[in-house]
């Protein structure tokens, strides 16, 4: 059996690397002043979250003589934290140094990220290509995952078949029409709950 991962381990290993990249524009000052980064992650954090990030801040003070200042998110939906992440860093000095953003948002925000690749050369070749693949944005990669999420699509092979249908959805295209047909029908039955869901969430219901 392979080490244990840990996310927790991981995310401190980045920010130490993201110091390295964010310190070296001012490695011709002669006397440094002491250095804080400016850390946004998505969403606020959670009262019962409190003690390990701040126990992690301190971890990371010891371990590299640099303050983490966290920039205060927002618990919203994804477009309204990605508009104050795009509003943050457009504030310069002030704005976040390092954050957790949605892999969506790469492109996005690519003229405000900088190329990783000469900092993270163990974590993107333990990744593979094609994980890494997802983190590339014009031949950069500007971000790197401190924990991967693989996402999968469960359905029912029986009521596939009951409609006549051979395989499951291949696009969301298709995954909206097979669904929308299917739920009509179950619920013409019924079944006025019947739905699409994502996780804890409706997926589609119409």
């Amino acid at each position: 059996m392979g080490p244990k991962y840990c996310p927790t381990a991981t995310l401190l290993r980045m920010l130490i690397a993201l110091f390295i990249a964010a310190a070296l524009g001012a490695c011709h000052q002669s006397a440094p002043e002491p250095v804080t980064l400016n850390y946004l992650r998505l969403g606020w954090i959670p009262s019962g979250e409190l003690p390990a990030t701040e126990a992690l801040s301190r971890k990371f003070a010891q371990e590299t003589g640099v303050g983490l200042r966290h920039l205060r998110g927002v618990q919203e939906e994804t477009l309204d934290q990605l508009t104050l992440t795009r509003k943050l860093l457009q504030e310069g000095g002030s704005g976040p140094d390092v954050l957790q953003i949605d892999v969506t948002w790469l492109g996005v925000l690519q003229g405000d990220l900088t190329d990783l690749r000469p900092y993270f050369a163990a974590e993107i070749s333990s990744m593979g290509p094609s994980v890494a693949s997802s983190y590339i944005v014009d031949g950069k990669i500007v971000a790197i995952p401190y924990q991967i999420q693989v996402g999968v699509l469960e359905y029912r092979a029986d009521l596939l078949r009951e409609y006549g249908y051979d395989h499951p959805p291949r696009t969301w295209d298709e995954l909206e029409r097979m669904a929308a047909r299917i739920q009509t029908s179950e619920r013409a039955k019924g079944k006025k709950d019947f739905g699409v869901t994502s996780g804890q969430e409706p997926l589609l219901n119409l």
